[in-house]
């Protein structure tokens, strides 16, 4: 499903009415967070959203995730939900969104999962990156074995699908992994426990996030923080977002052709007046 402009400029607004509340708890609770991904090189590019994207990404360090997690909820309008493994077990994820419970954002690849499915942002835990070579390898085997366990619990668009012959092998791997994880949650968990394993280093790592090994840099690129503006929003970036934005993007500032400027997120269904109940019998379907 393709968001027309007027639904996309709706989202935003959603989104940033979240982030709003989000900052503020973070305020509240000392806590120091970062945009990322397209979200901090919306700040630093367009002063704002990227025209075409509809999402918003927030980072912060594991220990003040832990706080926010544990205290946000109660800071939180209660139109807004907080989901995460502990709130939402259907929801795999080893992260966290708010969630605007008065709407409906239905993604293909979790349509299936009764769950909420309000229009939300991402906030992600930064951990720390093993800096002995073999510790880095034990954890990308161990990870590798977990997204093989997870990738049959999703539905994804035929778009991302890689041949018949590969997703037979997915599927298959899936299967048998579900012997050394016999439910879905038991992988997030161990996906969790992997996460969390170091507590000191001089990488970290957004191991949640979608651009994998480029997401781990050294810790003091994000440092105190830069402040930037994202929609009229003073906010906090990392200090050397220059860094970051290279290793992930290459050249940022540049645009993309026209052919990718639009959404990675596959709906099935966006209704931006009504909560996501009316479209799963009145409740987490």
């Amino acid at each position: 499903m393709v968001l027309n402009n007027k639904d996309l400029e709706t989202i935003k607004k959603i989104e940033l009415d979240m982030l709003c509340a989000f900052i503020e708890i973070c305020n509240r609770l000392s806590i120091r967070y970062y945009l990322l991904g397209g979200t901090m090189l919306g700040a630093v590019r367009h002063h704002g959203f990227i025209p075409w994207d509809d999402d918003i990404d927030v980072g912060i360090f594991r220990d003040d995730y832990e706080l926010f997690i544990s205290k946000a909820q109660s800071y939180l309008p209660n139109y807004y939900f907080l989901q995460n493994i502990y709130t939402d077990p259907e929801c795999m994820i080893n992260f966290t969104k708010i969630r605007d419970s008065r709407t409906t954002f239905i993604e293909t690849s979790t349509k299936s999962k009764k769950m909420n499915h309000g229009v939300y942002i991402d906030i992600f835990p930064l951990d720390f990156y093993p800096d002995d070579e073999n510790d880095r390898s034990i954890i990308r085997r161990k990870k590798r074995t977990i997204s093989r366990r997870l990738y049959k619990e999703y539905t994804l668009p035929k778009e991302l699908k890689s041949g018949f012959a590969k997703e037979l092998i997915k599927n298959i791997e899936g299967v048998l992994l579900s012997v050394k994880y016999p439910r879905s949650i038991d992988a997030l968990f161990e996906n969790e426990r992997l996460n969390k394993a170091f507590s000191r280093g001089k990488y970290i790592a957004n191991y949640c996030g979608a651009w994998g090994q480029k997401e781990i840099v050294p810790k003091e690129w994000y440092g105190e923080g830069e402040k930037a503006v994202f929609e009229g929003i003073e906010v906090w970036i990392p200090q050397h977002f220059d860094k970051w934005l290279s290793q992930v993007y290459g050249d940022y500032m540049k645009l993309p052709p026209v052919e990718k400027r639009k959404s990675h997120h596959y709906t099935e269904v966006v209704d931006l007046h009504r909560p996501y109940t009316e479209y799963t019998n009145g409740n987490h379907s």
